[in-house]
């Protein structure tokens, strides 16, 4: 594991437990407008953006994949920034992205079940599946604002589940960076820490 990582595991834990708030609120607040999401995911890609870039420039030296890592917070950012002067027309543009998306992968996955429906069991469910993304798509063309419901709450359960993640990889990039300056340092041992 790259010592950097391990070097600014609180990058990760800030980012993380920023995720789980924002998840939190989007899920406690059933009330909470389209637009109020779209601010707080704007909010969650221009601050994941800057801990993307100050993570991004401080590998410089140590890791040769630092360039992708500052390209995607220099967009994050840009896209937040975007997102505080327009949010209708951001929101406008999430739910026909998703409803494209949820169209375009019912139909792949209906092509799928039928040219494997000599090799698989079951194909008829492969086929439901498609069946139901494709009528989420239209759901979501067909009427926007519940569209906007739905996508709050998918958002809340992402954010959630991704803050999570991102504590617990932060949390064991703490320990490995505590034992790697412990291997480094043998004297310095910090019981307190």
């Amino acid at each position: 594991m790259s010592p950097l990582f391990t070097q600014y595991w609180w990058i990760f834990l800030l980012r993380g437990l920023f995720a789980v708030i924002l998840g939190i609120i989007a899920l406690l607040m059933p009330g909470v407008t389209f637009t109020t999401l779209i601010i707080f995911l704007g909010a969650y890609m221009f601050i994941d953006g800057i801990f993307s870039v100050a993570a991004a420039i401080s590998a410089r030296k140590s890791n040769d994949a630092w360039g992708w890592m500052l390209t995607g917070g220099i967009l994050s950012i840009i896209i937040g920034i975007i997102t505080f002067r327009n949010p209708f027309v951001t929101g406008a543009a999430l739910i026909y992205l998703v409803a494209f998306w949820a169209i375009a992968i019912g139909l792949l996955e209906i092509i799928v079940a039928i040219r494997l429906r000599k090799v698989i069991k079951g194909e008829a469910w492969y086929i439901f599946a498609g069946i139901l993304g494709i009528l989420f798509g239209v759901l979501l063309l067909s009427n926007p604002i519940a569209g906007a419901i739905t996508i709050t709450f998918i958002f809340s359960f992402y954010a959630l589940v991704m803050g999570f993640i991102l504590l617990s990889l932060a949390l064991r990039l703490r320990k490995r960076h505590r034992e790697a300056t412990r291997t480094h340092y043998p004297s310095a041992t910090h019981p307190s820490r």
